[in-house]
């Protein structure tokens, strides 16, 4: 037996994206429902549990939120996502993203009250989720966690309607005036990732996103005519086999002195100026999908507390007397990582490296005081797709003819707002995309564009209203 609730608005995700349209929303004075088919935090499958596991929200830094100002100005910002874009981002998106960004944070200071502790969000992704969990309620949205939606309602016309989910034995039919979908990715997925980002970040690749995001929105927006694109484009990371960690993130003024080197004893990225996901992606393209971070006694020695405070670096830092030692740790072979560094060294020259084959445009340090050191090995860490709907600049989902569908907005990492791709250089294989062109990141882009979508949610449900 099917019963029936009835909303104004019905949100369908519990990350930022969906708090902050829920928020928003409810703010715009009508009857909100937030779904989430995980169930309430500390319990099984829980959206938060003791452990950090959750949604996409519950596992960011939360370092993103806290801005104050633009490092540069829009029109600077917005022209790195265009250069880096291969021509196949929206600048309209990007656009209207930088413009609400400040604003948007400043509301979520001070208008939502969100604590924040050294520049970050107090208690990260987990302290946001919550937070913002506690203010929906108290701001009058029915907060219904362990609901699984199960599909989109529409009426004769292809209108959204609402969504049917089931709660434990029942399902339900939330009626509403409009659905804002932010379910996040389908990192969770791997049929979705095979098929849409294939083998490539399938098989050589660990999910460090969020496992229970199974591209649940992809599919129920499809179903009824959305358009989907750039699904191929994925958020990673460099990650190592032991901790898990980033090495980008604890080392970050130690990783641009090494060089990043496939098993081959070739470089793949510019070090310089590559940031995390851009080292993530070109990773996947190595041979063995594999690589090693080698710095020497020079960097460790600038800043130790970074070599100190690493995870488990008994464990993953190799650290050797020669090259060549070290390259028998790391199974590479000691004459060519040998003849390689001594390459490298030699055309270091004024602060800059030359080719290899990629030039590195940043200061650039010979690697040549002992003791050595590799991370190794380093693999990629698939956070979550970046490809997904495609919404216009209210938030609203586009059909395969790019019209809005009445009644749908989407929001978060659920929506297409980024792109990037491989490229080779000299016969090696290297990334570049737009993730990290210029103030870009998933909590701040869902916050932006979750308070668009429920805005616009809400007006449209008023009008539905009569």
């Amino acid at each position: 037996m099917i019963t029936e609730k009835k909303f104004d608005v019905v949100v369908v995700g519990a990350g930022m994206a969906g708090l902050a349209a829920a928020i928003e929303a409810a703010a715009g004075g009508v009857r909100v429902a937030l779904l989430d088919k995980l169930a309430p935090p500390g319990g099984p499958g829980a959206s938060v549990p003791p452990e950090g596991i959750g949604n996409e929200t519950s596992r960011a830094g939360g370092g993103g939120l806290a801005r104050t100002s633009l490092e540069a100005s829009v029109e600077e910002l917005l022209g790195r996502h265009v250069a880096k874009g291969w021509g196949r981002i929206d600048p309209t998106l990007i656009r209207v993203y930088l413009e609400n960004l400040i604003e948007d944070s400043k509301w979520l200071r001070e208008s939502v009250g969100l604590p924040y502790a050294g520049g970050r969000a107090k208690g990260k992704g987990a302290g946001v989720f919550f937070f913002l969990h506690g203010v929906a309620v108290q701001r009058g949205v029915e907060v219904i966690l362990g609901a699984k939606v199960l599909r989109l309602l529409t009426d004769e016309v292809g209108r959204v309607t609402g969504v049917r989910a089931k709660a434990g034995d029942r399902v339900i039919d939330f009626k509403a005036g409009a659905v804002v979908l932010a379910t996040g990715g389908f990192e969770g997925n791997q049929e979705m990732v095979l098929k849409y980002a294939g083998p490539v970040m399938t098989y050589g690749t660990v999910v460090t996103g969020c496992p229970t995001n199974t591209g649940d929105g992809h599919r129920m927006a499809s179903e009824i005519g959305a358009q989907l694109i750039n699904l191929s484009v994925c958020h990673a990371r460099p990650t190592d086999t032991v901790s898990g960690q980033d090495p980008t993130r604890p080392m970050e003024n130690i990783y641009p002195m090494g060089i990043f080197i496939n098993r081959d004893c070739q470089r793949f990225v510019d070090e310089g100026t590559a940031d995390s996901d851009t080292i993530g992606n070109a990773i996947a393209h190595q041979p063995g999908s594999e690589s090693a971070l080698i710095f020497d006694e020079k960097a460790r020695a600038k800043h130790p507390e970074e070599y100190e405070k690493y995870p488990a670096r008994e464990k993953v830092i190799h650290k050797a007397a020669t090259i060549e030692e070290l390259a028998l740790k790391i199974k590479m072979s000691p004459e060519k990582l040998k003849k390689f560094i001594v390459e490298f060294n030699a055309a270091v020259k004024e602060g800059k490296a030359l080719g290899l084959p990629l030039p590195k445009t940043e200061q650039a340090y010979r690697i040549d005081t002992a003791p050595f050191y590799a991370i190794h090995p380093l693999i990629t860490g698939l956070d979550h797709p970046l490809g997904g709907l495609k919404i216009n600049t209210r938030a609203q989902v586009l059909d395969r003819e790019s019209n809005p569908i009445p009644g749908l907005y989407a929001a978060g990492s659920l929506v297409n707002w980024a792109f990037g791709r491989p490229y080779t250089v000299a016969g090696v294989t290297s990334y570049t995309g737009t993730y990290h062109a210029g103030e870009s990141g998933g909590l701040p882009m869902a916050l932006v564009f979750g308070r668009i979508a429920g805005r616009g949610a809400a007006q449209e449900a008023l009008k539905a209203r009569g």
